[in-house]
């Protein structure tokens, strides 16, 4: 059967030895392992439950103020414009547009806040502490400049103006962001960040009922795997025996045998994409049972859902496996080049860092891995996870469908080949090599 024998040639080769080990190292460095040393407890009167982030106007604005006035007093504001981390240094006019912003919602005149925060005076800086934050009458929060000056012990005194309205408060970040060229944590999207707030007994106790009876404890460990596996293995990883066994027949100078055989393209194509699919999944499959099972014994008083891990390796990680394939197999047909490697990589890496913001819930229509990374002592957050339930369905169908999609064209590229219609890949390795013999040049 053609299938097996393209599985057995994947399974048995160094390459794939290779991966299957990447994959264990980078998910055993996870913890993925390890859950049993975090296992869901029941929660008791009087403990720490975590918090919650919550819009409230009086938590975030006092609060998001404080790290504006540390940011701008020392000019080093730290943002992500795509994910990436990077730290903004302002000009003399973009400070004092920040410094506007500062003023009209604290009241405080511009030109104070420019001169006590200014780089050049040895006698005056922002040191915002916890010692340094006191509540005013309103109930918001003081925030002090700290004079270094011993002739002068006064301080300016900085706190959102009683009359300064959420809305117009946000808008005022979102100008800030701008500046800052976006990613910043004062994006009226990131704003909730600073609404932290402690969650009460009633509603740990609700988060855990629901761990229990939605997740069954093993879906929100499987959950966490399939986050690990799918940011960590299944988005990229596949890309590389599939790279592997399409320019192995190139070598080896097969390719025009297999073109002339009376083998349908579908057949060929097909079985070596279920074979390249079914052998990046088995590992996985296997890991992550070995991560579940780590958790039975610990909340053996529950009835737990034993099929769970199989529900997130297909649910969740299939698609992510399909996609990287196909995109292997297609790129490296089309243009006889190991090119996925870097579209692939480069999708990965964009995919990683625009999605530091949603860590944690992170469900949008074309991500090519999912996330939802809360950790064990959350519970999962399982109610979040079933408000994106339908986002979740809708990007695995989507990134499934591209992957059949590659494929089909795959099938088409192939058929082409055979009736020496098709040579494309001339171009693409020409465009290759001029590059390399220009870099080349270059170093000479």
């Amino acid at each position: 059967m053609l299938f097996l024998k393209e599985f057995k040639k994947i399974v048995t080769s160094i390459p794939y030895l290779i991966f299957v080990a990447a994959i264990a190292i980078g998910l055993f460095s996870q913890g993925v392992f390890s859950f049993n040393k975090d296992p869901m407890q029941k929660p008791k009167p009087g403990e720490n439950y975590g918090f919650k982030n919550e819009e409230f106007p009086e938590i975030i604005m006092p609060a998001a103020l404080k790290d504006l006035l540390t940011e701008f007093g020392e000019n080093n504001y730290t943002t992500y414009p795509i994910g990436l981390v990077k730290h903004v240094k302002l000009d003399e006019n973009e400070k004092y547009e920040i410094a506007e912003i500062i003023s009209e919602i604290t009241g405080v005149d511009k030109t104070v806040i420019l001169n006590e925060s200014s780089d050049n005076s040895d006698n005056s800086v922002y040191k915002v502490t916890k010692d340094s934050m006191s509540e005013n009458n309103e109930g918001g929060f003081i925030i002090d400049s700290n004079d270094k000056s011993e002739e002068n012990s006064e301080k300016t005194k900085y706190s959102v103006r009683g009359n300064m309205s959420y809305s117009r408060f946000k808008e005022l970040m979102k100008i800030a962001d701008d500046i800052l060229g976006g990613g910043s944590k004062y994006a009226v999207d990131s704003l909730i960040g600073y609404g932290a707030v402690p969650l009460t007994y009633e509603e740990a106790l609700s988060q855990y009922d629901l761990a229990v009876k939605s997740d069954r404890v093993t879906g929100g460990y499987a959950r966490l795997f399939a986050d690990y596996a799918g940011i960590m293995a299944m988005s990229l990883m596949p890309v590389f025996p599939a790279i592997i066994l399409c320019m192995k027949d190139r070598r080896a100078r097969m390719d025009a045998l297999i073109y002339t055989k009376k083998i349908s393209a579908v057949k060929l194509t097909l079985a070596r994409y279920l074979a390249l699919v079914t052998s990046a999944m088995i590992p996985i499959i296997i890991m992550s049972y070995i991560s579940n099972i780590t958790v039975w014994n610990a909340h053996s008083e529950i009835i737990l859902d034993y099929l769970a891990p199989l529900k997130y390796d297909f649910g969740w990680l299939l698609p992510s496996a399909m996609i990287s394939a196909a995109i292997g197999m297609f790129l490296t047909e089309l243009t006889g080049t190991p090119i996925a490697v870097v579209v692939q990589g480069l999708w990965w890496m964009l995919d990683i860092n625009l999605g530091i913001k949603t860590i944690d819930s992170g469900y949008s229509l074309f991500r090519l891995a999912p996330r939802h990374n809360v950790g064990a002592n959350s519970w999962f957050h399982t109610q979040d996870y079933l408000n994106n339930f339908q986002n979740l369905i809708l990007n695995r169908a989507l990134i499934a469908g591209v992957s059949i999609f590659l494929i089909a064209l795959t099938i088409l590229i192939y058929e082409a080949k055979r009736k020496g219609k098709f040579g494309g890949n001339i171009s693409f390795k020409k465009a290759f090599s001029s590059i390399r013999n220009r870099s080349n040049k270059y170093k000479a």
